[in-house]
């Protein structure tokens, strides 16, 4: 049932926590010198080569599998990340409420949190914030490594994300795999 949930909801939404880390870094590692210098312009459409050949039909059934098999790691690691965070703010006796108004409060100086940030506060916040980002480069760290470990590519890991999300009958194979 957990499976079913978790599924049902990467699949439709697209994403996980840190699985935008995979297409931009990917692509620039995949092709530095397709990389424009900053004095070139970018390419038309009509200028850039032709897509990739790999189509949602070309996901091998082995495919399939490495693709299930890396989700069921990412929750895994994603589970142990949002325990890791829970206990940074627990650490630094603040809650994700609490959290979420100061980061709310710094991204957009004219929402003031209520009551106003004490510099101890500020202080506990800088702590959690330098802590989860630790944790978030961590979890991308095991992500990739999860990826590679199951035989994949990240690139083609990402390939498939987007064919699983555009495919229907694709998606049905990747929740079939994980109910197994």
């Amino acid at each position: 049932m957990l499976k079913q949930v978790f599924v049902k909801g990467f699949l439709s939404a697209g994403l996980m926590i840190g699985l935008g880390f995979l297409t931009a870094p990917v692509k620039a590692q995949s092709a530095p010198s397709q990389t424009p210098a900053p004095s070139q312009t970018s390419p038309t459409p009509s200028q850039t080569s032709p897509a990739p050949a790999s189509t949602p039909a070309e996901v091998s059934q082995t495919e399939v599998q490495q693709f299930a098999n890396t989700i069921e790691q990412f929750q895994t690691i994603q589970s142990g990340a949002q325990q890791q965070a829970s206990q940074i703010l627990q650490d630094e006796q603040m809650s994700w409420d609490r959290f979420n108004q100061i980061l709310q409060a710094q991204q957009n100086p004219q929402s003031q949190p209520t009551p106003e940030v004490s510099s101890e506060e500020k202080q506990s916040f800088d702590r959690a914030v330098t802590k989860l980002s630790e944790v978030q480069q961590n979890m991308r760290s095991q992500m990739n490594q999860a990826i590679v470990s199951q035989g994949l590519e990240p690139a083609r890991f990402a390939e498939i994300l987007a064919a699983v999300q555009q495919d229907t009958n694709l998606r049905q194979q990747v929740e079939q795999e994980l109910q197994n």
